[in-house]
């Protein structure tokens, strides 16, 4: 099944040069797959030309920080991209190859849309990967085995869904601490009944670690935070991985995700949230 994979890197510079080379040319190898680069930072035009399937929209909406808003890639790739399915992917995450088979082994049990994501694992990797080597995540994943750490149940920096299924998102911007576009987009499947599969235990997708970014020592970005919590309509829809409808097991057959009694406490304190919210989000 073909696929349109579509980010916005950072500069390619220091560690993230690194970093962002490999996982876009993980993207690129993908069998059916295509990769749109976002904005014009140093580095994104060059990588767009000489990495195979991969083309560059140099323009990105802002808001008044000077923040891009991520609705506008998603907006633009839904016009772009000749594809029925769309990914997007943060830029420190390595794709497996196996993820084209997934998609389609899924969509043979699911009728209708459906949106796919996943958590994350954390490695130290400081060098360039050697795509020449064909078993190259093969390789990885032996040299990780037992040095690897599975982030939290926010860590969701992967999400396959229908082109133009978040044509209506709001004008969330990049960047921690601000961003809660990633909440959201788990609330929004919810609200529109369709499927959420979470492809944690089915396939493996890798997060280099690097310095955290983003600017939270500046009050301007915990006003943007305050802004996108007003666009999420508060904590009460801070959705993550648990909130997933489905699961895909490990030779990616799809369940029901199970009733769990862990999820009872957090769905009162999201009940208080949202009462708490409409009076200190007004």
């Amino acid at each position: 099944m073909n696929l349109t994979i579509f980010s916005l890197p950072k500069a390619f510079r220091d560690c993230y040069a690194t970093i962002q080379t490999n996982a876009i040319r993980s993207w690129s190898r993908l069998l059916g797959a295509s990769v749109i680069l976002f904005g014009d930072e140093d580095g994104t035009a060059e990588m767009a030309q000489s990495t195979a399937n991969t083309t560059q929209c140099a323009t990105v909406q802002r808001n008044p920080f000077g923040t891009p808003l991520i609705n506008d890639l998603f907006s633009k790739t839904s016009t772009i991209a000749g594809t029925e399915w769309v990914a997007y992917a943060n830029c420190d995450i390595i794709l497996p190859p196996d993820l084209p088979a997934l998609l389609d082994r899924i969509s043979t049990q699911i009728d209708g849309p459906f949106v796919l994501a996943g958590r994350r694992w954390n490695i130290e990797l400081n060098e360039l990967i050697d795509f020449e080597d064909l078993e190259w995540f093969e390789t990885l994943d032996r040299r990780f085995k037992n040095a690897r750490t599975l982030y939290g149940t926010g860590g969701m920096d992967l999400f396959v869904f229908p082109s133009h299924f978040y044509d209506v998102m709001p004008p969330f911007p990049i960047g921690w601490p601000g961003a809660k576009y990633d909440n959201w987009l788990v609330w929004y499947a919810r609200y529109r009944k369709v499927p959420v599969v979470d492809i944690t235990d089915a396939t493996t997708i890798y997060h280099q670690n690097h310095p955290m970014g983003g600017g939270a020592e500046h009050p301007e970005k915990w006003k943007e935070h305050r802004i996108s919590l007003k666009l999420l309509g508060g904590y009460g829809r801070s959705y993550d991985i648990r909130d997933t409808t489905h699961i895909a097991m490990t030779d990616g057959t799809v369940i029901r995700r199970p009733w769990s009694v862990t999820m009872i406490p957090v769905k009162i304190k999201r009940w208080v949230q949202i009462v708490r919210d409409s009076v200190t989000l007004r």
